[in-house]
């Protein structure tokens, strides 16, 4: 996901909507907008289900395990405006034409 999505956009959308958390959390504000990216990818699922998709493969890195509650807090802590921002940031990157490759 963070192919499609770097990092750098995402943090982005956090700073111009203040949505940047403001200590340590075991769910920051960045990880939170991924879970809410994949849980538009996978609808049919609840957040523990969409979160275990997620972290699928970083088992050797021992990620987090939040239960519901606290991801559902977290989706509250976070918000909307800053899937707003990345969506209208992402509109404006795929209106942006491409160099031609030779």
């Amino acid at each position: 996901m963070t192919q499609i999505v770097p990092f750098e956009m995402v943090d982005d959308a956090l700073a111009s909507t203040s949505s940047v958390q403001k200590r340590v959390r075991d769910l920051p504000s960045r990880v939170v907008v991924y879970l809410l990216l994949a849980a538009g990818l996978f609808a049919e699922g609840g957040y523990q289900q969409v979160w275990a998709r997620l972290t699928a493969g970083l088992d050797a890195l021992t990620p987090a395990r939040p239960g519901s509650s606290a991801l559902a807090q977290a989706r509250r802590r976070v918000g909307a405006k800053p899937l707003r921002a990345l969506w209208a940031s992402s509109r404006v990157a795929a209106a942006v034409p491409r160099a031609a490759t030779c």
